[in-house]
């Protein structure tokens, strides 16, 4: 699907629900997720991963389970055709130009609300009120960035390991702007993070790490405090796991409060 601005072409893969033929009228939530390319196969955006749980499989487990009111049509967000991951998410996903190559979130996130969201919702019965968005690292990066820019975007916001350590804390600032012109902020926020990613040696991250679980409750905190009526934020800090092994638990945790009912207890 090209991007009539930049030129750039990108996949979006789609599944449907096992169901989804079943009745003509009915219309269904819509998981838009990022790293598309890596997640629709392992549900990690390290593609070298070896616990491997594909998002798909994940979801349709949950719903057997019954944890899962319903299956959500699932649109994965893939990299610019041509480039590699490493360098179309990091310009992608990121809210600054910190250095050359990125900082170009801004505009995919026009590409987002312009061409892939209005196709989607041409083309399968997807439901306008219950688009749900899921980002883990520089993809939970991107997805508080359009929380505080554009927040009606997406009803359900799930960041995972959010990056928010990028370019000097430089969302927060973006908190602060929010707050300056806005009287009210309509959003579920759930946000989970591995209680291992702190900052000492985290062999995921292959070398010292920042301390993302202080970045999330100093994140989380600052949402609260703005006092908005519509918005609503929950954390999860998933004991013993690093920034790829918090995926399973802390997606399944997020997902099942948006879908399935209140969220669980945060820690």
């Amino acid at each position: 699907m090209p991007d009539p601005t930049s030129g750039r072409d990108y996949d979006i893969e789609v599944t449907l629900p096992s169901d989804y033929e079943a009745s003509a009228a009915r219309r269904y939530p819509v998981l838009y997720y990022a790293d598309g390319g890596h997640l629709g196969a392992t549900a990690n955006c390290l593609a070298k991963e070896p616990r491997r749980l594909e998002a798909l499989k994940l979801i349709k487990l949950l719903h057997r389970q019954g944890r899962l009111a319903e299956e959500p049509i699932l649109i994965g967000l893939s990299y610019a055709k041509g480039e590699g991951f490493a360098g179309s998410r990091a310009r992608d996903y990121t809210p600054v130009a910190d250095k050359p190559g990125y900082g170009g979130a801004a505009a995919y996130q026009a590409y987002l609300a312009k061409t892939v969201i209005p196709y989607v919702e041409a083309h399968y019965r997807a439901d306008p009120a219950r688009r749900l968005y899921w980002g883990h690292s520089y993809g939970g990066l991107l997805g508080a960035r359009i929380v505080l820019t554009q927040p009606g975007l997406f009803r359900s916001y799930i960041l995972g390991s959010p990056s928010l350590w990028f370019a000097d804390h430089a969302i927060f600032g973006l908190a602060d702007d929010y707050a300056k012109a806005n009287s009210d902020l309509k959003a579920n926020v759930l946000i989970y993070v591995g209680g291992e990613e702190i900052s000492r040696y985290d062999p995921a991250r292959r070398g010292n790490t920042r301390d993302m679980v202080s970045d999330v409750r100093t994140f989380e905190a600052r949402l609260k405090a703005l006092g908005y009526a519509g918005l609503s934020v929950h954390s999860l800090v998933v004991p013993g796991k690093n920034h790829r092994t918090t995926i399973p638990p802390g997606f399944t945790w997020a997902i099942t409060s948006a879908l399935g009912g209140a969220p669980a207890k945060a820690q």
